[in-house]
């Protein structure tokens, strides 16, 4: 059978593994995220596998189901897709196969995993000439560890059907092994993982030495490798094809060269300068959360997307998924230094590596869920003790811890004029609206967290505030009916402007040097001078706006309920292009941008980077 050569349609892989699980009948399973992580290595490798990859590691049940119908559904006919599963499976009472995530009750798999038979559906509707699975996985009963699962589940029959592979890591009655484990800070990848990953990195399955390594080719290597090294597993292949599929490129080896007259090897060449990161040509779209969840934030090239008790991260270049970070509670994390700061088990403070999913070191200190706030490296942190905690991110030291006696923090602590600013309230009864603060301003000294002024407002704060080198902007309601903007002096906490808004703001305000504007429930978009407080310029949106105002150079966007994402001229409001497109409500955060691009969440959940030329 002849392999079909690499051809001009898209090569897309989708490489969902699970490791974690919350039903204790379903051990936890080291191997997963690094099968993933190695696979992903080959499969992106330009030289090698020249796939588009998507990588979702401890995803919930909707994005996996969502991503696997992206995968598919959208795919042309010229196109490659291949989809691989490491995790745990599950069979049920009537012999259904089902993938197991996170969440997955083994009693009940219908209504918690991810069916087979919905997988096998998907394929079906799939125009793609080319699809390949590879599932190592097992499904439940007796555990035992190192092993995935009693018995190996038919999945090649289940998912079989025309112009596809399936290849499974066993047969019925074997287990699926994981790899070894004995440095828990290094798993090893599963058994049957290793040998594709090996035999793709090296080009050894290239069995035929046509400098391509064929679907077949690959089984075959790895059900030799896997005799070889005495592991009790037979690998099984299935499905209809009508040739064989190139999979993968043999990656030509570097040699180093010799000289011709003396034999020796030449002085290795200096390494070229890097070349610069480039952007994206064209707008893109990658499925993340599973339904309306923060606007994403960008830190240290990382995207990264807050939903629920979940962070989803990605590199914005390549569109590559981390793994899934998971959190203990709903508030919002700090971000710095490629890292994730939270209160994890026990409101322990928790740092763990953006791309990694691995922890960091972080001091010994419980700290309150989303009031965590980042200035240069420093790590401002309120404890449930009262205090205020200084820490340097670099080497993990508490620089100092300042009690605030009963007074309890609103939003998470921001740093300007050599001060940290704290939005200080008291307890607030329990049906009192959830934005809303009685408290007031103070702020502590950066180098010593010692107390250096307060504000008292005019009215009840609302946590919809603004902290800048300029001032700080804060909302407040002095009448039932009535919201005013106070512009407060970082220095000494003086007033310095009041201005009193037609109708309540529908989100934060946005900053910039010279401007504080907002949006209003009535779709006003309103300029006021920054150091004033004076109207410059007023504006209409076609709907509420759904975000904070952003700003890129000398252009404004909003974005609001009427699904339009809008570019306004800075200085006078003056509308200059839009497009469709309904994002996630966030009235405290806003889409993340850099000169040429804007990273949105969209409605569904979905991270899309637009340019910011709106094209």
């Amino acid at each position: 059978m002849n392999a079909q050569a690499f051809g001009d349609g898209h090569r897309r892989a989708l490489l969902i593994g699970t490791g974690t699980y919350d039903h204790p009948e379903l051990p936890t399973l080291l191997s997963p995220d690094v099968d993933c992580t190695r696979l992903n290595e080959v499969l992106s490798d330009p030289e090698i596998g020249q796939f588009e990859v998507q990588q979702l590691v401890d995803a919930d049940r909707s994005v996996l189901e969502r991503a696997i119908g992206e995968l598919f559904l959208t795919a042309e006919h010229r196109d490659v897709c291949l989809l691989y599963f490491s995790c745990h499976g599950v069979v049920n009472r009537n012999d259904k196969l089902y993938f197991a995530v996170r969440n997955t009750d083994p009693d009940r798999p219908a209504y918690s995993a991810i069916s087979a038979s919905l997988v096998h559906e998907v394929m079906d509707e799939c125009l793609a000439r080319s699809i390949v699975a590879v599932v190592d996985c097992c499904y439940s009963g007796l555990f035992i560890p190192g092993a995935k699962g009693r018995v190996s589940a038919g999945f090649e029959e289940a998912l079989a059907g025309r112009g596809r592979v399936i290849i499974t890591a066993g047969t019925r009655v074997q287990r699926a092994w994981e790899g070894d484990h004995s440095d828990a800070s290094a798993p090893a990848l599963s058994r049957f993982t290793q040998t594709i990953v090996d035999g793709l990195r090296s080009g050894d399955a290239d069995l035929n030495g046509d400098g391509l390594i064929t679907v077949q080719e690959l089984f075959r290597y790895a059900s030799e490798r896997l005799h070889q090294n005495g592991i009790a597993q037979t690998p099984r292949m299935g499905g209809e094809i009508q040739y064989d599929i190139a999979l993968a490129k043999v990656k030509k080896k570097r040699r180093q060269r010799s000289s011709r007259t003396t034999g020796k090897k030449e002085p290795a060449r200096r390494a070229a300068s890097p070349r610069p990161r480039r952007q994206l040509a064209s707008p893109w779209r990658v499925s993340a959360a599973s339904g309306p969840a923060r606007q994403p934030v960008l830190s240290d090239d990382t995207l990264i997307v807050h939903e629920k008790y979940s962070l989803h991260v990605l590199d914005p270049e390549s569109r590559r998924r981390y793994p899934l970070i998971q959190t203990n509670y709903g508030g919002s994390p700090a971000f710095h230094g490629g890292a994730a700061h939270f209160p994890g088990p026990g409101r322990w403070l928790r740092s763990v590596d953006l791309r990694t999913g691995r922890p960091r070191r972080a001091p010994r200190l419980q700290v309150c869920d989303g009031l965590l706030g980042v200035c240069a490296d420093i790590l401002y942190a309120p404890g449930p003790d009262g205090c205020l905690h200084s820490i340097d991110l670099p080497s993990g030291e508490i620089r100092w811890s300042q009690s605030l006696g009963k007074q309890a923090i609103g939003c998470a602590p921001q740093a300007t004029a050599g001060n940290v600013i704290i939005m200080a309230e008291e307890p607030q009864p329990s049906n009192e609206t959830a934005n809303r603060s009685g408290g007031h301003v103070v702020a502590v000294l950066e180098a010593t967290g010692h107390p250096n002024w307060s504000y008292q407002p005019e009215g009840q704060l609302s946590r919809d505030w603004v902290v800048a080198d300029s001032g700080i902007y804060t909302i407040q309601r002095v009448e039932p009916s009535q919201q005013r903007i106070v512009a407060v002096d970082p220095t000494n906490g003086e007033p310095l402007w009041r201005f009193d808004v037609a109708a309540d703001l529908a989100a934060a305000p946005a900053v910039t040097s010279e401007l504080v504007i907002y949006g209003d429930v009535d779709n006003r978009l309103v300029a006021l001078d920054a150091k004033s407080g004076a109207q410059l310029w007023e504006g209409k949106t076609k709907g509420r706006v759904l975000t904070r105002p952003f700003a890129v150079g000398d252009t404004l966007f909003t974005a609001d309920r009427a699904a339009t994402v809008t570019a306004w001229k800075l200085s006078v409001g003056r509308k200059l292009r839009s497009c469709e497109v309904l994002l996630s409500p966030d009235q405290q955060g806003s889409p993340a941008v850099t000169n040429d691009w804007m990273y949105i969440t969209d409605s569904h959940g979905d991270i899309r980077a637009l340019p910011t030329s709106l094209r």
